[in-house]
């Protein structure tokens, strides 16, 4: 279970999810630009937080992708990787605790 969230880019339902969510990204992008714009603020919140971990998601994923590719030093690539997840986690919590408390 650790190893698959430490290597999402191994784990081929994930892989799936991530191709998935690249098609998402610009149509979710354009959709919070235009709530923004015309100021739908119920539906604004909820559009803005599928965003969020959309990206977060794709971005987790796309950056374990350059690890295997680029840091081959087993050790050094489970500290990447670990840090990695970490960095990605507290991100997203950020931006949804700003969006909770700002909207």
């Amino acid at each position: 279970m650790l190893n698959n969230l430490l290597s999402p880019d191994k784990n081929n339902f994930l892989l799936k999810k991530y191709h998935i969510s690249s098609k998402l990204l610009i149509p979710g992008i354009i959709g919070s630009y235009m709530l923004n714009k015309y100021d739908y603020k119920p539906y604004e919140n909820v559009l803005h937080g599928v965003n969020v971990l959309n990206i977060g998601f794709h971005s987790y994923i796309s950056s374990s992708c350059i690890i295997s590719d680029y840091i081959k030093p087993k050790v050094i690539s489970t500290a990447f990787r670990g840090t990695n997840i970490i960095t990605h986690s507290i991100a997203c919590i950020g931006y949804i605790y700003y969006l909770k408390k700002n909207y």
